[in-house]
């Protein structure tokens, strides 16, 4: 097995659960849960803008808080027309401006809002145009563009991972994916695969499970992550023998108590877990 240490995995959860909330609540939240992350949601970024704040600021209340930002989560897809692909553009352009002030290495963008096998030709042409414009957005800043692997777009399968690699290659600096094994996990597929085949690309991992009803979604209840249908210990397992080193987010949404008592058991599950997959030489 891989030599490694649970020290190299580091925890944080996804504002998108809080959006009601205001930005520095969520931070000491975040904080007060123990974790060393917040992954940011865009529209935080705007109304904290919209009162005045800067990323000079708001790096400050970060230091304070002792939490960095893996990434900025925003809700583009380049696949609802042209008019609507170069707002998408224009908010990336934001996006980025935020995660250079902040020390924020990536930004998280979807691919397309339709599952790949319904997707028509000229539909995957607009996805992959409108990701390697916002992918030299990105690149003038050094800033790393992240598509999640998400059920019901073109990033939803290893097949059409594949395709958007090669599709859109970048030079140098090219696209990285954010793993989320639950959502493959709802589209009937095995997540192990994915991860083992797309690991050199994947940068940051979302974790959230459910006891989960495949014929109505909406009665799905969310519990944490070693306690649902998914299986996540597998995939947290698979994660460490891989030697995986950056950012877990726990991404729950809805009711603000359910949010939070679901990531701070997670974080608690996942820590303990982790601490217990490896000897005291390190071994897993």
């Amino acid at each position: 097995m891989k030599q490694g240490s649970s020290g190299r995995i580091r925890y944080s959860m996804c504002s998108t659960g809080l959006k009601q909330e205001p930005l520095e609540s969520v931070l000491t939240l975040a904080q007060g849960i123990g974790l060393q992350g917040i992954e940011l949601w865009a529209g935080h970024l705007e109304e904290y803008c919209s009162r005045g704040g800067t990323p000079d600021s708001l790096q400050r209340l970060l230091e304070n808080r002792g939490l960095e930002v893996p990434v900025i989560s925003e809700y583009t897809y380049f696949s609802k027309g042209e008019e609507e692909k170069n707002a998408e553009l224009e908010r990336i352009r934001v996006a980025v401006e935020w995660a250079a002030g902040i020390g924020c290495p990536r930004i998280r963008t979807f691919a397309g809002h339709k599952a790949s096998r319904t997707a028509l030709a000229v539909e995957w042409d607009g996805v992959v145009s409108g990701l390697n414009e916002a992918l030299e957005i990105c690149r003038a800043q050094r800033i790393q563009l992240a598509i999640e692997i998400h059920n019901n777009t073109l990033a939803d399968t290893s097949e059409s991972l594949t395709d958007l690699l090669r599709d859109v290659p970048g030079e140098g600096q090219g696209l990285e994916l954010i793993y989320d094994g639950f959502n493959l996990f709802v589209d009937d597929l095995e997540p192990i695969p994915v991860l083992e085949q797309f690991f050199s690309d994947i940068s940051h991992v979302h974790f959230k499970d459910y006891h989960w009803n495949h014929q109505d979604w909406s009665q799905s209840v969310p519990v944490s992550v070693l306690q649902g249908d998914a299986d996540h210990s597998v995939i947290l397992r698979k994660l460490l023998e891989l030697g995986y080193e950056g950012y877990i987010s726990f991404e729950y949404m809805g009711d603000y108590d359910q949010v939070v008592l679901n990531t701070k058991r997670s974080l608690t599950e996942v820590r303990d877990y982790a601490e217990r997959s490896f000897t005291s030489d390190g071994q897993i």
